[in-house]
């Protein structure tokens, strides 16, 4: 696929989130593409998931049924993120 098929679908500041989901779009028949950038000279990196824009409403439905996780209750609840001090 050329780049002008491809569409940015999220961005993660870590790699293990970022490939977990998609895992989870390529699983539901959704072709990924992933990337990571630099922001700072290496320091912090994004890592991008893109899809195939033919098929980005069926990733965004895919993303609607999951499952909320611990970690997401846990920040709805008390607004902190995972590994913040109490």
């Amino acid at each position: 696929m050329s780049n002008e098929e491809w569409e940015l679908f999220r961005v993660f500041p870590d790699l293990n989130a970022a490939e977990a989901l998609r895992l989870q779009l390529e699983y539901h028949s959704v072709p990924t593409r992933m990337e990571s950038k630099a922001l700072e000279v290496g320091l912090e990196s994004q890592f991008c998931v893109y899809v195939s824009k033919a098929l980005a409403h069926r990733a965004r439905w895919v993303v609607a049924q999951l499952p909320v996780t611990d970690a997401e209750l846990e920040f709805m609840a008390t607004g902190k993120l995972p590994g913040e001090g109490k």
